[in-house]
């Protein structure tokens, strides 16, 4: 047997009913059943024909509320995903900056060789290669200049207050200054620096190429 289909829409009942809705329809609910108790306990006819208007005007009330369409809550909507993050630029700029000694002093080749086997020879032509490109990309890109401008070998004394961080002690270094020996390097100092600005990256792949791989492509 067939059972009897609600006026309502079909999904009405899915709905959550909202608070004052719900107030509302147990307000007219009590009010309807008050009325008809009125007109069975009090049977007169025009308290009779008042219950009836008024469980009238009552039902077309529910009926409304029950149709009316309910305002649509909003949902939160999912964040949308992030897009990877670049490194930093200073770390980016160092990593192009290698990239310009591999390029032209084939620096990153020649420090991840295996040179245990090679022959002295070997690894001097090699490095007359990574010599001359290296020393062309520091030019370009920095001023060097000689932290100390004595000759090797010349006495220097070191007083109380000096630039620490500029000399390395070595041999038999006593507690506080003044320190007396001889220069054995001058040491060097970046008076300016000009880094590569970095290029060629993708959303995949944030780090600049150190290398690109070489592909030797054959006729068809």
């Amino acid at each position: 047997m067939h059972g009897v289909e609600s006026p309502l829409p079909r999904n009405a009942a899915s709905r959550t009913i909202p608070p004052r809705m719900k107030n509302s329809l147990i307000a007219c609910g009590a009010a309807l059943l008050g009325l008809n108790a009125a007109a069975v306990y009090f049977p007169e006819q025009n308290l009779t024909l008042a219950a009836h208007t008024a469980s009238a005007a009552i039902g077309m009330v529910l009926v409304f509320l029950a149709i009316r369409p309910q305002p649509k809550q909003k949902t939160e909507s999912a964040p949308p995903a992030k897009p990877a993050t670049p490194p930093p630029r200073a770390e980016a700029e160092i990593v192009a900056f290698l990239a310009l000694l591999q390029e032209h002093g084939r620096l990153v080749d020649f420090a991840k060789e295996d040179i245990a086997a090679a022959s002295d020879a070997q690894i001097g032509s090699a490095a007359r290669v990574v010599h001359a490109g290296c020393r062309k990309v520091l030019d370009e890109y920095f001023e060097i200049n000689p932290l100390q401008n004595s000759p090797e070998g010349s006495a220097l004394t070191l007083e109380s207050g000096y630039d620490a961080p500029a000399f390395r002690l070595l041999g038999s270094v006593p507690e506080n200054p003044p320190y007396k020996g001889k220069l054995l390097h001058p040491g060097w100092i970046a008076q300016s620096v000009k880094l590569p600005r970095v290029t060629g990256t993708t959303e995949k792949r944030p780090w600049p190429v150190l290398a690109p791989a070489e592909v030797e492509v054959s006729g068809n």
